[in-house]
């Protein structure tokens, strides 16, 4: 099995994709605050930063257990957090994990967009992941924007077969 506390950075064209406690807490606490992202993740505001602390050490404990990759986005031309990525349920004999993204509604589409082809090579060549399911998504841009990247409707969710990326020059790692 995978050491999942290794696979950090990832880095992008444009974005840092690093452990959670590398970034500022005030800057996940205002992801964590808002109520769209919150209601889109099935779970209440953080009102106070120590919940968002709480989140942050919660987050890095299923890292240490190799259950789950959670990253938060960083402009590295100014370090700015501009939202998070992460593979959750990561089951590597079945070589599944379902993707979680989230940024505020007025972050430019353009980082996700650079982002989210990138973890998705991540996933299927370094990871082995045959198989990724979109879950909590949280506004429709997002639902677009998997779906541009060939998740396709199945039942209730949205679902990625690695086959259809795996020779894709866009989704290479």
């Amino acid at each position: 099995m995978a050491i999942f506390e290794k696979y950090h950075p990832i880095m992008s064209v444009h974005y840092t994709m690093d452990w959670l406690t590398m970034a500022k807490l005030k800057d996940v606490f205002i992801l964590r605050q808002d109520p769209e992202i919150a209601r889109g993740q099935e779970r209440p505001v953080d009102n106070v930063i120590g919940d968002t602390a709480h989140y942050v050490n919660r987050a890095m404990a299923l890292v240490m257990r190799n259950q789950a990759l959670l990253y938060g986005v960083q402009e590295r031309a100014t370090g700015k957090l501009m939202g998070t990525f992460g593979l959750f349920n990561v089951d590597t004999q079945r070589m599944t994990a379902s993707v979680r993204l989230a940024t505020l509604a007025g972050t430019d589409a353009a980082v996700m967009e650079e982002v989210l082809p990138r973890m998705m090579g991540f996933a299927v060549h370094e990871l082995e992941l045959q198989w990724l399911t979109a879950e909590q998504i949280v506004r429709p841009a997002d639902k677009a924007l998997y779906q541009q990247h060939h998740f396709a409707p199945e039942g209730q969710r949205l679902a990625l077969d690695a086959d259809k990326i795996i020779h894709d020059e866009q989704y290479m790692f």
